[in-house]
C-alpha cells in the first residue's frame, strides 16, 4: 500500500468539507514529481548550472524517496532511515515536508500551483509589504483564481504543539493578496515517524489586526516563474513528444536509466523504466495560459501527471 493519512482541521466555508481524516494514495512517482516541481522553481540553479542544476534537484528527489517503503499500514520510511545522522535526516525531512505540502494542496484544497514565496519575490512576480521572513514558505494559486499561503514542515520524530503554533503564526501573517484575504492560510506538517506517514493541514484565519503582510502578485509573472526551470531544462536537454489521451507533452530524460522502485527487480527492458519529465505543450508554449490548458485534465495514471500539467513518464 502507498497511502498516507491526511488530517485537515479548522477550514471555514467554502472549505468545510475539507475537514476530517482521510487516506490518500501517494506513490513514489508522485513524491518525485512533487519534489522536482517545487525544486525546479529555483531556476537560477538551472541558469547557472544548466542541466546539472536540474539533475541536482532530481538527485534531491531520489534521496528523499530512497527510504520510502510499503507496509501493511501504508507508505512509511524504512527503518534504516533512522540510522542516518541528524543532518541527513533533517534534509530529507525538509524535502518530504515540501513534497507533501505540494501533494495535499493539490488533493485537499484544489491548488495546482504551489511555489516558493522567496523565489517569486526575487524575480519580481510577488511584492511584499514587509521584509520579514516570518511568513509562509509557499504561495499557491487555486483553480478558482484564488490565492493560498502554506507553511510547510517535515519532521522525522514526534513534534510538539509549539511547532504547529509556529507554523500557523507564519502562514496567517499574510492578511491580503491582491487586495483580498487569502482563501486559506495553512500549516502543513508531515510526520515521517508515523505508520503510515501522516500529514496535518490546519487553517488558522489570517490575522485581522491590520499589521499583517500584504502581497501583490503579477499573475502572468507567477506562471512564467512557476514553469521557468522546467522549460529551461526541456529546451537545453532536447525535447521529445509524448501524449496522455489527446494531450501532447514536451519531454526530456531525467537520467538514462532510473527505476521508480529500487527494492524490486528491474523490468525486462530498460526502456520501460527510464524516467522522463514532461510538460503540456500548450503550457510550454504559453505558461501564462496554464489554467486554460489544464482545465479539462485531472490526476491520472497513479501520479503520472499533476493538475499543473507536469508529468513523469516511464
Amino acid at each position: 500500500m502507498s497511502v498516507v493519512r491526511v488530517t485537515c482541521k479548522k477550514f471555514p466555508a467554502p472549505y468545510t468539507k475539507t475537514n476530517g481524516i482521510r487516506r490518500r494514495d501517494v506513490s513514489r512517482r508522485t513524491m518525485l514529481r512533487a519534489i522536482i516541481t517545487v525544486g525546479a522553481q529555483r531556476h537560477s540553479d538551472v541558469y547557472s548550472l544548466g542541466m546539472r542544476g536540474f539533475f541536482h534537484r532530481f538527485g534531491v528527489g531520489l534521496s528523499a524517496v530512497s527510504f520510502l517503503g510499503h507496509a501493511t499500514e501504508g507508505l512509511c520510511v524504512d527503518h534504516r532511515f533512522h540510522e542516518l545522522d541528524m543532518s541527513e535526516k533533517g534534509a530529507m525531512s525538509y524535502w518530504h515536508g515540501m513534497a507533501m505540502a505540494k501533494i495535499v494542496a493539490e488533493s485537499e484544497l484544489g491548488i495546482p500551483w504551489l511555489a516558493h514565496v522567496d523565489k517569486m519575490r526575487d524575480c519580481g512576480a510577488l511584492i511584499t509589504s514587509a521584509t520579514s521572513r516570518q511568513r509562509g514558505d509557499l504561495v499557491g494559486r487555486g483553480k478558482k483564481n484564488n490565492w493560498h499561503v502554506i507553511e510547510a514542515k517535515g519532521r522525522s520524530n514526534e513534534y510538539s504543539d509549539t511547532l504547529i503554533a509556529s507554523a500557523k503564526e507564519q502562514s496567517s501573517s499574510v492578511t491580503s493578496i491582491n487586495g483580498k484575504k487569502p482563501a486559506t492560510c495553512s500549516a502543513c506538517i508531515t510526520a515521517l515517524h508515523t505508520r503510515p506517514i501522516s500529514v496535518l493541514l490546519e487553517d488558522p484565519p489570517p490575522k485581522d489586526d491590520g499589521e499583517g503582510e500584504r502581497w501583490e502578485i503579477n499573475t502572468p509573472g507567477f506562471f512564467e516563474q512557476y514553469y521557468r526551470g522546467i522549460k529551461t531544462y526541456l529546451g537545453e536537454f532536447g525535447i521529445q513528444n509524448k501524449s496522455i489521451g489527446n494531450a501532447l507533452f514536451i519531454t526530456a530524460p531525467l537520467m538514462p536509466i532510473v527505476r521508480e522502485y529500487p527494492d524490486y527487480p528491474p523490468m525486462r527492458y530498460p526502456e520501460d523504466w527510464r524516467l522522463e519529465i514532461g510538460l503540456l505543450k500548450a503550457i510550454y508554449d504559453h505558461p501564462d495560459q496554464a489554467p486554460d490548458a489544464v482545465a479539462d485534465m485531472g490526476l491520472v495514471d497513479s501520479g503520472k501527471m499533476g493538475s499543473d500539467g507536469i508529468a513523469i513518464f516511464g
